[in-house]
């Protein structure tokens, strides 16, 4: 294997001889045909004993110069450790200095000749950012026709890889009009309907007639139904149901929503994404047993298993990127997607992650 021979100019590393070579590997940029390498990527030339670096006057730079001026920013060194593992699994990978990104070429590309398909954000797993970060890398790389690969960093210095895509459900049919209405009764976290409750499961899978541990599609139960609040309250502002307390109080739509704020964090931005879901034609189950908010069905459970997990958050609310990997791992090995839907006034964006083998 060649090695290479560069001069520390200016805080970069400039190439003089074989310099087309190393280009077409993908390291460094090309300047009035004088290839400069940054710093990131000579440490990895001298790490590897693919390089020495001498400074004007001859005299040799070492690693830990190197990597000192690497860390000048601190986010390099995450991108120093993505990028040694993308370059040890083979892969053609570029540091690219106008943007918090690397460029991923597919297997076998090469600079020149193939066009990179995926840019990469690096992140730490217990560093919190914003869901507005992933949203707008999102867009930035949407708007190039690439697709988004999260590498998260942990402790260890081990990478996961998740990709990122926009996701847009297709509208169903609600069937809402059909749902007979009915009254329930308010008891503790939860609304019992007694009267007539089989129409109401049979016609949109709302909530679980009590006592049925698997209850059939579309199949009318004389049990009474238990329903969810988030449930309740949906229906409730639909004109679909009337709810009383244990008194024969009516409780408006209002009394509803102040309940479940009582009983559930988020509640706001779960009440949003619950009818958004449901408004689309989905039927959203609680998702507790996955540690996600919501399960998500296309057709209705025992019709098929949820086809995703769904978290519910806002552009605002700060998520730590080892929180996004367990629920896509988990979803993952359950053969689910992990959808994040965040709510911004009255407006849902969807977000889906999966896991990215480099």
């Amino acid at each position: 294997m060649r090695r290479y021979s560069g001069i520390m100019r200016n805080g970069f590393v400039v190439v003089i001889e074989n310099s087309d070579e190393l280009y077409r590997q993908g390291f460094g940029e090309l300047l009035n045909g004088v290839l400069e390498l940054h710093p990131l990527e000579a440490t990895y030339l001298v790490w590897n004993k693919r390089m020495e670096v001498v400074d004007d006057l001859g005299n040799q730079i070492g690693l830990e110069s190197l990597f000192t001026k690497m860390l000048s920013d601190p986010t390099n060194f995450l991108k120093y450790i993505v990028y040694s593992d993308l370059r040890r699994r083979g892969r053609v990978v570029v540091y690219e200095r106008a943007t918090e990104f690397l460029r991923l070429y597919p297997k076998g590309g090469s600079v020149g000749k193939t066009a990179a398909k995926q840019l990469i954000l690096t992140l730490s797993e217990d560093q919190p950012i914003p869901q507005a970060r992933i949203l707008s890398s999102l867009e930035k790389v949407s708007r190039l026709r690439k697709e988004l690969i999260l590498a998260v960093v942990d402790d260890e210095m081990n990478v996961t890889y998740y990709s990122v895509e926009r996701f847009i459900p297709k509208p169903r049919e609600t069937g809402i009009s059909e749902i007979p209405r009915c009254s329930g009764v308010l008891i503790g976290d939860r609304v019992i309907v007694f009267e007539n409750p089989g129409e109401l499961y049979a016609k949109g899978f709302w909530g679980h007639p009590i006592g049925i541990e698997k209850p059939e599609p579309f199949k009318s139960y004389e049990n009474p139904l238990q329903l969810s609040l988030i449930e309740a309250l949906y229906l409730a502002s639909k004109g679909r149901i009337v709810v009383r307390d244990q008194e024969n109080n009516e409780l408006s739509v209002e009394d509803l929503r102040r309940k479940f704020s009582q009983v559930r964090d988020n509640a706001v931005i779960k009440e949003k994404v619950h009818g958004y879901w449901r408004d689309l034609g989905y039927v959203p189950k609680a998702g507790s047993k996955y540690g996600v908010d919501y399960m998500i069905y296309e057709k209705g459970p025992g019709l098929e298993h949820a086809p995703y997990l769904c978290i519910a958050s806002t552009p605002d609310s700060n998520v730590r990127p080892v929180d996004l990997i367990r629920a896509g791992r988990l979803a993952t090995s359950v053969r689910k997607e992990l959808v994040v839907s965040l709510v911004s006034g009255d407006r849902v964006f969807n977000y889906k992650l999966k896991w990215f083998k480099p």
